[in-house]
């Protein structure tokens, strides 16, 4: 044991112990003074992450010195990153000069991503769109394929139209095919509405990227832009491109007496229903197809999956959300007690009795509706005989109801002509009016009476 200095003067038992931490204290010096050695193995995965860090860091003469050193152009610096990979994903135009010039594998990839995917994917705020534009045209020149994909079938093209980068999506374009998609069949046009990028959308527009053609899911560019709520976005789309659901609501959307006198009296379509139907689903990309098909609000309520298809529903997905809605709409049906009834005394114009009588024809659609689907989609094992024939009975009177309706509709339509022709303006001239003669009988009787009470008043 080492001997410790006297610290105390007094007669007390020192604390020697304390010898033993300096001694330990000399002993760590001498052992850290020895050089380590390291393999190779060692020395190059150390060399490795120095040049990672140097990439990451924008230290071009760093990254020059280890390759100088001998390390190699495309080693796997940490998972699966290449020195030009990671340059190029941070928009670093020397580094990835240097790179280039001495022999880098331009379509070498990552995760399925080339160098010219990552360079297009680098944001703004990571580099300027200037300086990865420096960087695409190199990765071009050095032979990088321009048109190839990943595993999702996107292109270098897609890349920057998602990131808002309009310099290099206006060097890409010529050499790309513009109108590729991916595996939901997104083109570059629907990238830049998904990233919400005002100008690349105005560009490809200008550039004639087509914008009619639905992807997987039956939504347009305009509809996928509507979604998301980018009104800007909106607003870029050709006039041309209308909503369909406008184009329904201004044709279907008249007045109670144009939609008696349009149908004489028979059961109105209530189209606008089955949109605002779909609508509520997420699925008025179809409204076209109903449109096309003349499907009225009876029919909607009661169709099934075979229905669907059959009107030109492809999508198993677009059904799906349709039926789900329709049954959910058949759990909550119509009461026979929340039909209008009007009262006998009251007074109703007959605009009051045409919106009461569609209200009422509405409902009993819906109630026959509700009945007819229960019948389609019934199990027979699940109702009784009388069961069944409780719900016969239940639609056969809400059909002569509406038999009923259509009567009142029809003598509403006959009422509104008759109207019609009656009202004629103050200052018409009709062939009656040469013949006109003053009523004399009544005023010779109307004369004669006041002359009697005249008489009589003078001899009181």
């Amino acid at each position: 044991m080492a001997v410790c200095p006297d610290f105390y003067d007094s007669d007390e038992d020192h604390f020697s112990d304390d010898c033993d931490y300096y001694d330990f204290k000399k002993r760590i010096k001498s052992m850290n003074s020895q050089p380590t050695i390291l393999t190779e193995a060692e020395k190059l995965e150390q060399q490795k992450k120095s040049t990672y860090s140097a990439v990451c860091s924008g230290n071009k003469e760093l990254v020059i010195q280890y390759l100088d050193n001998g390390l190699e152009i495309n080693v796997n610096l940490e998972d699966n990153w290449t020195p030009l990979l990671l340059s190029v994903s941070f928009g670093n135009a020397e580094i990835t000069s240097e790179l280039l010039k001495r022999g880098a594998d331009v379509n070498n990839r990552r995760d399925g991503l080339t160098a010219l995917m990552m360079s297009c994917n680098c944001p703004k705020e990571t580099s300027p769109f200037r300086e990865s534009l420096k960087v695409i045209e190199m990765l071009v020149e050095y032979g990088a394929n321009v048109n190839a994909i990943n595993r999702k079938r996107m292109t270098a093209l897609m890349f920057a139209a998602n990131v808002g980068n309009l310099p290099a999506v206006k060097y890409l374009l010529p050499l790309s095919n513009k109108n590729a998609e991916d595996n939901q069949r997104w083109t570059a046009l629907f990238w830049a509405v998904n990233g919400n990028s005002i100008g690349v959308v105005e560009y490809l527009l200008q550039e004639g990227l087509e914008y009619t053609v639905p992807d997987v899911r039956n939504i347009t560019p305009l509809a996928l832009a509507k979604n998301n709520d980018f009104m800007k976005i909106v607003e870029l789309f050709p006039q041309e491109e209308t909503d369909i659901l406008s184009t329904v609501t201004n044709t279907t959307l008249h007045s109670y007496e144009e939609i008696f006198l349009q149908n004489e009296g028979k059961t109105p379509d209530f189209f606008l229903d089955i949109c605002n139907f779909l609508r509520s689903v997420k699925s008025e990309s179809t409204i076209k197809v109903f449109v096309d098909s003349k499907t009225t609000l009876s029919d909607f309520l009661t169709m099934s999956e075979y229905d669907l298809k059959t009107i030109g529903i492809k999508l198993p997905y677009q059904r799906y959300r349709i039926l789900a809605g329709i049954h959910r709409f058949h759990k909550h049906p119509f009461h026979p007690k929340s039909l209008h009834i009007v009262p006998l005394a009251q007074v109703y114009t007959n605009l009051d009795v045409a919106t009461e009588l569609l209200t009422v024809i509405k409902q009993l659609l819906a109630m026959d509706a509700g009945l007819t689907y229960i019948m389609k989609n019934v199990i027979p094992e699940d109702f009784s005989t009388s069961e069944m024939a409780s719900v016969r009975r239940n639609m056969d009177n809400i059909r002569i109801r509406l038999k009923q309706c259509k009567a009142v509709a029809e003598k509403l339509t006959v009422r509104t002509k008759q109207w019609d022709k009656e009202v004629k303006p103050v200052d018409l001239i009709t062939s009656k009016s040469k013949n006109y003669r003053l009523p004399w009988r009544k005023i010779l009787v109307s004369l004669s009476v006041l002359s009697l009470l005249l008489v009589l008043n003078i001899k009181n």
